[in-house]
């Protein structure tokens, strides 16, 4: 069983590059960055690699046109692909340039607080959650089970737990367990970033589906900010 990681700050959804680099012998490993936070980030290898938790690495990863170079853990594995790291040991100055650019995904998170109705094209921010989902192609297939990595009131990031290839597009059936809600809806596959991590839009919801959704991301995003607030960098 995968402990779950302890953080003091939560995560932001972000899109960067990465490389991770296991040991001198070894060529750097490609990826793409999720999310960050002060502490830590998660990404997504584009060729899989056994990793045991705990291993220690050289991280590289740009965001918003600002690199960074971190000694790097191993913390959560979701999968080969898949993986969550901590910042064990950050130097004043890397510490420093990191809260200045959390800071500045703080701030495009607030700004884009106001959820504005009809409107489309990732419209809505999305929010870190945690909760346990499952994914149906057809009826008569069973649910493949998957957790939620992050949501917002057009669509969701998911992981599944066993690889499965589902084609750009597709239309499945969406099932997530977020703070208690559970949610059942239509979601078509945009974005596939590993065959374990997939994202999805949500093409049709109802008003009712809508307004809990709209309601469950406030709340996330207030959760969110208090917390920030609650532990911010030391300057």
């Amino acid at each position: 069983m995968i402990a779950k990681e302890k953080r003091r700050n939560p995560r932001f959804e972000c899109s960067g590059t990465a490389s991770v680099q296991v040991t001198d012998a070894e060529a750097p490993l490609s990826a793409k960055l999720v999310n960050l936070s002060e502490e830590g980030c998660l990404i997504v290898l584009e060729k899989p690699k056994c990793l045991p938790p705990d291993t220690i690495v050289e991280l590289t990863f740009k965001v918003n046109d600002v690199s960074f170079r971190v000694g790097a853990q191993a913390r959560v594995i979701r999968s080969e692909t898949t993986i969550g790291f901590q910042f064990p040991l950050l130097s004043d100055r890397v510490r420093k340039r990191l809260a200045d650019l959390i800071e500045q995904l703080v701030e495009d998170l607030l700004a884009k607080n106001a959820i504005r109705p009809h409107r489309e094209q990732r419209r809505y921010p999305r929010v870190e959650c945690t909760g346990s989902a499952a994914i149906r192609v057809t009826p008569e297939e069973p649910p493949a089970p998957a957790r939620i990595v992050d949501l917002s009131a057009g669509g969701c990031l998911m992981v599944l737990r066993q690889p499965k290839r589902l084609p750009q597009d597709a239309l499945v059936e969406l099932a997530f367990d977020v703070n208690h809600l559970p949610f059942r809806v239509r979601g078509q596959v945009r974005a596939i970033r590993s065959d374990k991590m997939i994202g999805f839009q949500f093409p049709q919801l109802s008003e009712r589906v809508r307004r809990q959704l709209e309601d469950l991301i406030q709340e996330l995003m207030d959760s969110i900010v208090k917390r920030y607030a609650k532990h911010p960098v030391a300057r």
